[in-house]
Formats: C-alpha cells, sequence, structure tokens
C-alpha cells in the first residue's frame, strides 16, 4: 500500500521515494541560493557531460551540482595547489566560454570532470591578479614621482626667497677703520703759533 498520493493525478507513490529525493532538492535549493541566473548556466555545463545518445540521470546532474556547490557558495575554487578567487561573474564567465566553445565544436565531448572548468577560472583569476600587481607598481611610481617634484631643490628655495647662497669662499667683512684723534698735540700748536708769530712781526 501506497503511504502518498499526488492530489493532482492521484497517482501513488512510496514515502521513502519523498525521502529520496530529498538530497535533490536541498542541492537545486542551494544553488538556487547562490544564483538563480548562474543556476541556469551551471544545469547548461552539467548538459556537457551527457555521453553521446544517452540521457544524463537525475542522480548523475545532482552529483555534478553537489561538486561545484561548495566552491560556487566561497567563491573560490583550489587548482593547482593553490585558492583561486572565483566571484560568480567569472564562473558565468568560464561556463558561456564551454557553451561557445561546445556551438563551434572545438570542445571535446562529453566532459569527464571539472579541470577545464576550472583551469578556465584560475587562468582568469591569475590575469586579474597580474593586472592587479601591475596597477599597484604603476600607482607606487606615480607616487614617488610626485614625492621627488613636490621638494623643492636649494636654488629653487633661494630663487623664491631671494636669498643669496652661503659659500665657503664669501669674505670676511673688514673691520671698520678707526676715527681719528680729535685736536692736535701741543707741540703741533706751538709750531703754529710760532709761525703765526713770526707772520705778525714782517712789515
Amino acid at each position: 500500500m501506497s503511504d502518498l498520493s499526488c492530489p493532482s493525478c492521484g497517482a501513488e507513490f512510496d514515502l521513502a521515494v519523498a525521502f529520496s529525493h530529498e538530497v535533490d532538492q536541498r542541492a537545486l535549493a542551494r544553488l538556487a541560493s547562490v544564483s538563480i541566473p548562474l543556476g541556469a548556466r551551471v544545469l547548461q555545463y552539467v548538459g556537457l557531460f551527457t555521453p553521446p545518445k544517452q540521457r544524463l540521470t537525475a542522480a548523475k546532474k545532482i552529483k555534478l551540482i553537489l561538486q561545484l556547490l561548495p566552491d560556487l557558495e566561497r567563491q573560490a575554487i583550489t587548482w593547482k595547489g593553490r585558492d583561486w578567487a572565483a566571484p560568480l561573474a567569472a564562473w558565468a564567465q568560464a561556463i558561456d566560454q564551454m557553451l561557445d566553445a561546445r556551438t563551434a565544436g572545438r570542445l571535446e565531448l562529453p566532459m569527464k570532470g571539472h579541470g577545464y572548468l576550472y583551469a578556465i577560472l584560475s587562468g582568469m583569476a591569475d590575469k586579474h591578479e597580474a593586472a592587479a600587481e601591475h596597477q599597484r607598481e604603476a600607482d607606487l611610481r606615480q607616487a614617488g614621482r610626485a614625492h621627488s617634484s613636490d621638494a623643492p631643490t636649494q636654488v629653487g628655495q633661494l630663487l623664491q626667497t631671494g636669498a643669496t647662497p652661503p659659500t665657503s669662499t664669501t669674505a670676511a667683512p673688514r673691520p671698520a677703520t678707526a676715527p681719528a684723534a680729535a685736536g692736535m698735540s701741543p707741540t703741533v700748536r706751538a709750531m703754529r703759533a710760532a709761525i703765526q708769530a713770526k707772520k705778525g712781526e714782517q712789515p
């Protein structure tokens, strides 16, 4: 005897069947919580694992999604021994690149694993890191040039202030000449008086 029946069509199914799909439902709910638009792309990506002339089972699809979910949620991947940043926009771009390659016939199908997707994501992250490092170096060079141009040279400072640069060869100021002694000596005064007296005796 069945435990449940569909209220719409009346189809009966065992209660164990409902619990067996709980993992699938949770996986799809987690994918939807990451991003609805990206979730649609992930489902298209999962289709790349479909064997030729066969259908991809629901269990296989859920297994592939569960493999991606932890990295989708943390927006990072581990590839070639290190972690790489993988924002949702990068996932969308990488999956679109693979779908375009499938359309162009450049992709070998069916996919066997996520290595190709992760190689694209790590390559994108590496280019982003290189561009960011280049920008940091350019900013440092620019800051260094601005700092050196803001510091005035000694000559520039002197031109602005009008001061004369000190030099080691500048002559020391000469001492002022001592003023002449005031008045005359008694001898000179006596000689002049004698001369005046003689002039007075002459007719």
